[in-house]
């Protein structure tokens, strides 16, 4: 079990960061949704930084934790999120209803997936995955903002997948070879349609591409009448039995103001379960002025490179 990498901006970033957030009106503007603009001129230090985590990513770390910058309120946190996003590239629409950022807790602790609920609205753990799914589109960057931690658990694991292919190249190319053929995925949340697509790809330059969620996948066989062959899903439960194991992941609970970036193509991750404490409010409240702690919150975006 290995510990990911963690960033701290420089101290000429944090200054000028925070007196950039003195000359924004953060407490009306609440909504990342609405307020995703920044004016880069402002913080070229901040900026500077942001291209060294571009970087670390993009290089053989694959992930990494910046760490908590002190002083912000949770507004001023939640936007410095928002921030690194936009200076990384063009922060991508979520779902139906347009959103860029998606807030992640638990809505209601008596649902669940097997009843329906999505793995976002649950304190529940979920298979090791990327979330380049949803749309045939390979995007570059997934960033969590932690908002705020939970009461207990809520681990992030997480994979580095030039590791995860170096070990299905040396022990398991029977496995590869069908990983690399097409299977079937949905468009869930985004759109009601289906795509094909390998679930390791190459780039030109011949560095891999990983598209997995099963759960999602075999959805889209069986709702395409295509359901998924021995051969496939015995691929499939080597690839998982991999992503389990200790050896290739990386542990790490991101703490309240920390920000997780990954290069997700290039990378997989999970959570463990979790749970909040018994009087916790929801973020919706928290923004309409509700007063108490918050549940286990964090800030997903996805961004397309510039």
């Amino acid at each position: 079990m290995k510990s990911p990498l963690y960033f701290e901006f420089s101290s000429d970033a944090k200054s000028e960061f925070k007196n950039y957030l003195k000359t924004l009106n953060i407490e009306v503007n609440k909504d990342p949704n609405v307020f995703l603009t920044i004016d880069e001129t402002k913080i070229p230090s901040f900026k500077k930084d942001v291209e060294k985590v571009r970087s670390i990513v993009e290089g053989d770390e694959k992930f990494l934790v910046t760490k908590k910058i002190e002083g912000l309120t949770i507004l001023e946190a939640r936007y410095t999120t928002w921030a690194l996003a936009t200076l990384l590239g063009e922060p991508l629409i979520q779902n139906d209803q347009g959103h860029r950022a998606i807030s992640i807790y638990d809505r209601d602790r008596s649902n669940t997936m097997a009843k329906g609920a999505r793995y976002h609205q649950t304190r529940e753990g979920g298979s090791i995955h990327t979330d380049n799914v949803n749309t045939p589109l390979v995007w570059d960057y997934l960033l969590f903002g932690c908002v705020s931690e939970g009461h207990v658990g809520g681990e992030n694991i997480l994979v580095n997948g030039l590791d995860l292919l170096k070990e299905l190249r040396t022990n398991f190319p029977d496995v590869l070879n069908i990983l690399e053929q097409p299977f079937t995925w949905e468009c869930r949340g985004v759109h009601d349609s289906t795509y094909e697509a390998p679930i390791i790809s190459y780039k030109p330059d011949g560095s891999p591409i990983f598209r997995h969620l099963r759960p999602y996948m075999e959805s889209a066989h069986n709702k395409t009448g295509k359901p998924l062959s021995v051969e496939q899903i015995y691929a499939l439960d080597c690839l998982d039995s991999l992503l389990e194991s200790s050896k290739l992941q990386s542990r790490v609970k991101v703490k309240q103001g920390e920000i997780f970036v990954s290069l997700d193509y290039q990378s997989l991750h999970g959570r463990t379960c979790f749970s909040d404490a018994l009087d916790c409010i929801n973020i919706v409240d928290f923004l309409n002025g509700k007063q108490g702690k918050l549940k286990r919150t964090l800030d997903r975006m996805w961004i397309l490179k510039k």
